[in-house]
């Protein structure tokens, strides 16, 4: 492969999608990984129908929220939080039989190899799809999370804040968020071939909140208000974080 775009965390943000689609880098790519989270979100049927499009192009990786779908779908899902609850809940319902087989068959990771070596992609960690790996955490997680990993450049998402740093001579870049960033406005990706580059793309964030409003999804007005006109400090998002980290290592729970 010559150049590979990673596309995380779209969330359903169909608007932030087609913008990302559009970028020529993206277009001209030899292959597009989705690295996880497709369809939890406002549009979650018309996110999963234009990927699909994409045909062979396009290589989807499971996320914690495509799996959280299925799980829903199955009746097997509880959230503790009501709003996250009903949101999985209704993209749940908004899908195909088919398009939940699809979440269900996804590969929790995948390899790639480009001009200058192998790249291993997943959506949080090679060892769980919910894991907290954050751009402060420590080269002990990082050791013990790519475990077995046979590649000196892994790429992630699942913070929806996009980072490039050293653990113990691997390389991880987290190629932040499309659909629903933390600290910055735009839709965030990364292209890789032969190095990594962070990008982002600027799109219509008043339209997509009006189309959001729109959308019948539960909670739609706060999520277009505070996801999307306005976005959550990346200072404020690794405050979290830190304490979801800290309770799966308490736990030695990262599901």
């Amino acid at each position: 492969m010559k150049r590979v775009a990673v596309l995380a965390d779209v969330h359903g943000n169909l608007h932030a999608l087609e913008a990302v689609l559009a970028e020529p880098d993206v277009a001209s790519a030899d292959l597009i990984v989705f690295n996880g989270d497709l369809a939890d979100g406002p549009f979650p049927r018309e996110t999963m129908e234009r990927i699909e499009a994409l045909g062979p192009k396009g290589v989807w990786l499971r996320g914690n929220g495509d799996r959280w779908i299925v799980e829903a779908r199955a009746g097997r899902f509880r959230h503790p939080d009501p709003s996250t609850d009903a949101l999985i809940h209704w993209a749940a319902g908004r899908l195909s039989e088919a398009q939940v087989a699809r979440l269900a068959a996804l590969p929790m990771r995948t390899t790639v190899d480009i001009e200058n070596g192998r790249v291993a992609l997943c959506h949080a960690t090679a060892r769980s799809d919910n894991e907290m790996l954050l751009v402060d955490s420590t080269i002990g997680q990082a050791r013990a999370a790519f475990q077995g990993i046979d590649a000196g450049l892994v790429v992630v998402g699942h913070s929806h804040m996009p980072f490039d740093r050293l653990f113990d001579r691997r390389r991880v870049v987290n190629a932040g968020s499309v659909g629903l960033p933390y600290g910055h406005s735009g839709a965030s990706w990364a292209l890789l071939g032969p190095d990594p580059v962070l990008r982002r793309t600027s799109y219509d964030a008043r339209a997509a909140a009006d189309a959001i409003v729109a959308s019948g999804m539960p909670g739609a007005l706060d999520f277009a208000e505070t996801c999307i006109l306005t976005v959550e400090s990346d200072a404020a998002a690794l405050d979290a974080f830190r304490t979801t980290l800290e309770r799966q290592q308490r736990d030695a729970d990262f599901g």
